[in-house]
């Protein structure tokens, strides 16, 4: 009988460790989480003060050295054109350099090689206001390819920080509305998302090839650049 009394004391005991068990794991799931969503926008529009220009030159060859050699050869005439009007240096970067083989598909045939090649462009870091003067000067200096002029602005990173600040606001301003009339109030951000868009970038067009004896007129306009944030508010 006392084997008995002790199993029953047992089986009390598990059952009321159980319960508190159970009720414990029901206090610690987690809280469903109730969030709005809203849109915010922001937008500023600049007169831009820097230029980056892509240009370089191709040149082809019946061998692939002769290839490298005209074409190191117009190239470093780009460049001390360039360095003459008073870009820097530093304002020069590579942008690609390649080698590859010429075929000649006209045959029906299987492709035949017909020579070589080299491909090297640089990207120019200037003011607007120099840009038809490079266009010119590398035109006459042997440039045959010009990819595009983009135009930036040199304090991006601080007009960025100000549009995001600006499209937050009006992203939590937006929320609110839409709280209007209910209890509720705007808890912790739970995500953000940022689109941005901006600046525009020009592509050269025929007047940018050859060497003209005028300037080529670039105008740098007026730039917009702008962001979209879209974001989430716990409610509480």
């Amino acid at each position: 009988m006392k084997h008995e009394g002790l199993i029953v004391g047992l089986l009390v005991v598990t059952v009321v460790c159980s319960v508190a068990a159970l009720a414990l794991g029901i206090a610690r799931l987690p809280r469903v989480s109730r969030v709005v969503a809203a849109t915010g926008t922001a937008q500023k529009s600049f007169v831009p003060d820097t230029a980056h220009l892509d240009l370089g030159v191709q040149t082809d060859a019946p061998e692939v050295q002769k290839a490298q050699q005209d074409n190191a050869a117009t190239m470093n005439g780009v460049l001390a054109a360039l360095k003459a009007l008073g870009v820097k240096s530093e304002d020069i970067q590579t942008s690609s350099f390649y080698v590859s083989q010429n075929f000649d598909y006209s045959s029906g045939k299987s492709a035949q090689p017909t020579g070589w090649r080299v491909t090297n462009t640089v990207t120019v870091t200037t003011k607007p206001e120099t840009v038809s003067a490079i266009i010119d000067a590398g035109s006459k200096a042997g440039v045959n390819i010009f990819n595009s002029v983009s135009f930036d602005i040199s304090n991006r990173e601080e007009l960025k920080a100000g549009l995001m600040k600006d499209a937050m606001a009006n992203a939590r301003a937006k929320a609110m509305g839409t709280l209007a009339g209910t209890t509720h109030t705007l808890g912790d951000i739970v995500s953000i998302a940022a689109d941005w868009s901006g600046p525009s970038v020009v592509y050269a067009g025929p007047q940018g090839m050859g060497g003209a004896t005028d300037y080529v007129p670039v105008e740098t306009g007026t730039n917009i650049l702008s962001v979209s944030v879209s974001v989430s508010f716990e409610l509480d």
